[in-house]
């Protein structure tokens, strides 16, 4: 059997093996790169819809603005909707929270299929050894500095193939991260899922009365990414070409899911029950469906010495809410890129132990940092009050802390990596301070029956009390950034307490001392 040898082999295909790659034709040219994939062609996926950081990633880092503006949806940014206790309010009607204006930074709604054929062609074209319809087995990891091996199987073909970097890109199929007992499954957050694609759903930016179309100021509905938000669950819509929608719901499973829910029956069944979503998909056509019984999941380790790592579902998953998945992706994708450009560069055995140490250390924090959104939460999702409560603490803190240092390449800098690892628990902390005041105000709501009161005839401006976001992105001294921190959260505990009907701030200063 012939033996192939690469300077870098992806395992996997889809949109983070694909990126990947690209990235490291850009940043490492002269190295040879592989990508294996299991299926011959690309397909319709979930995870069509990107936030901020993929967005800066894309453009900045990937060069794929225009080819993203042109070929794909620009995103309109997150858009709520809250229903009464018997799912059966007007649209219209219902309280909304969503962007007014055109966003500051962009982000894209994607057709995966049309992407990754997309990006397959651009790799190839670009000098990457592409094997679609190959199966990777029998890997034999080195711990020295030696090259890793492994089998491919292509129909009736086998051969073997060996590389210095090898990296775990196959999704869920987790290919090394199965091999090496790196999964760990989550049990403190258990939600599932299931989805299909629409064609003819009704435009969200045609129906209603003109008052109802002019709060959006002009901007499109149909662009966001909609969330219907119920007490322990929600259902997407998210377009991703001129005449397919992608809808979906996630549920926590104590939330009262069912198994007929993964097929099409049950699935429909549960659409037609919420009149708001089943009126956008009276006529609409079904096109396929697709299911997770279980969604979230972390890894022992992303990234090893020993020239490996893990990047996107491959290696962990949170939650679908907030679209962080192609985050995680964009920064998987950074680390593995500087770890092999800075051994290319001569780096030392040592400095790899340590920047892979580092970027681990960074990512599981990143993982619980994005754990303490959902978890213990989903029940107050279905409040416009609660879940504007929350949202005004974690879109706001999403652009301050997480967008801005990626703007500014901050997790490529070891010494800040370092100071964020050390410190990561006073973020924990406060993250963790305010999912138990969310709680409590949500048990205040339900011992008062007021859950729903806010659910209609409400409407919030998205980046309502974010009037520093044209500065995000911009060098902040360290108490400059502190003091916006501080401003962030008095604002939450000051809009909890409004709910609480609490006028004393005492545990304002309290809680901003320890997590500060």
């Amino acid at each position: 059997m012939a033996r192939h040898h690469l300077d870098i082999a992806i395992l996997g295909a889809g949109l983070a093996g694909n990126l990947l790659a690209r990235q490291l034709r850009q940043t490492v040219p002269h190295l040879k790169v592989g990508m294996f994939e299991k299926n011959d062609s690309t397909s319709f996926k979930v995870g069509e819809s990107t936030v901020e950081v993929t967005g800066n990633y894309l453009i900045r880092r990937l060069g794929l603005g225009a080819y993203l503006t042109n070929q794909h949806i620009v995103k309109n940014g997150l858009r709520f909707f809250f229903d009464q206790e018997d799912r059966q309010a007007p649209l219209t009607e219902m309280s909304e929270i969503g962007g007014t204006a055109t966003p500051v930074f962009k982000s894209f709604q994607l057709d995966r299929s049309k992407l990754e054929t997309d990006l397959l062609r651009m790799n190839q074209e670009d000098g990457v050894d592409l094997h679609l319809g190959s199966r990777v087995c029998n890997i034999q990891l080195s711990t020295d500095n030696s090259v890793h091996q492994f089998s491919v199987q292509n129909g009736s073909q086998q051969w073997n193939g060996q590389c210095r970097w090898l990296i775990d890109a196959s999704g869920r199929s987790s290919i090394l991260a199965k091999q090496e007992n790196l999964r760990i499954p989550e049990s403190r957050h258990s939600v599932a899922a299931v989805w299909g694609r629409f064609r003819n759903v009704v435009n969200l930016d045609e129906i209603g009365p003109e008052s109802f179309r002019q709060r959006v100021n002009g901007t499109s509905r149909r662009e966001s990414t909609t969330h219907f938000c119920y007490p322990g669950y929600w259902i997407w819509f998210i377009p991703i070409s001129q005449d397919i929608v992608s809808v979906g719901i996630v549920m926590e499973r104590s939330a009262g899911w069912q198994e007929h829910l993964h097929k099409k029956e049950g699935f429909v069944d549960f659409l037609q029950q919420h009149r708001a979503p089943w009126a956008l998909l009276q006529k609409a056509e079904l096109l396929d469906i697709g299911s997770f019984q279980h969604l979230p999941y972390r890894t022992r380790q992303y990234f090893s010495q020993h020239r490996w790592g893990l990047t996107g579902e491959s290696a962990a998953f949170t939650d679908p809410f907030y679209s962080p998945g192609s985050d995680f992706i964009a920064l998987e994708n950074d680390f593995l890129t500087n770890m092999i450009r800075q051994e290319e560069e001569g780096g030392s055995p040592n400095q790899l132990l340590q920047l892979a140490n580092l970027s681990n250390a960074y990512m599981h924090f990143r993982y619980e940092a994005s754990m303490y959104l959902y978890r213990d939460l989903y029940s107050l999702f279905g409040s416009y009050e609660l879940l504007k409560l929350k949202f005004q603490l974690d879109l706001p803190l999403y652009y301050h802390i997480w967008l801005s240092e990626f703007m500014q390449d901050l997790h490529l800098n070891e010494d800040f990596l370092t100071d964020q690892v050390q410190e990561q628990q006073q973020v924990l902390n406060a993250l963790s301070t305010f999912s138990q005041l969310f709680q409590k105000v949500e048990c205040h709501l339900q011992k008062n029956k007021a859950m729903y009161r806010g659910n209609l005839g409400n409407f919030t401006d998205a980046l309502e009390g974010i009037g520093w976001i044209g500065e995000v992105g911009q060098l902040m001294t360290p108490e400059q950034s502190l003091t916006r921190l501080r401003a962030i959260f008095a604002r939450g505990f000051e809009q909890a307490n409004d709910l609480l009907e609490i006028r004393s701030h005492q545990t304002i200063g309290q809680t901003l001392s320890t997590s500060s």
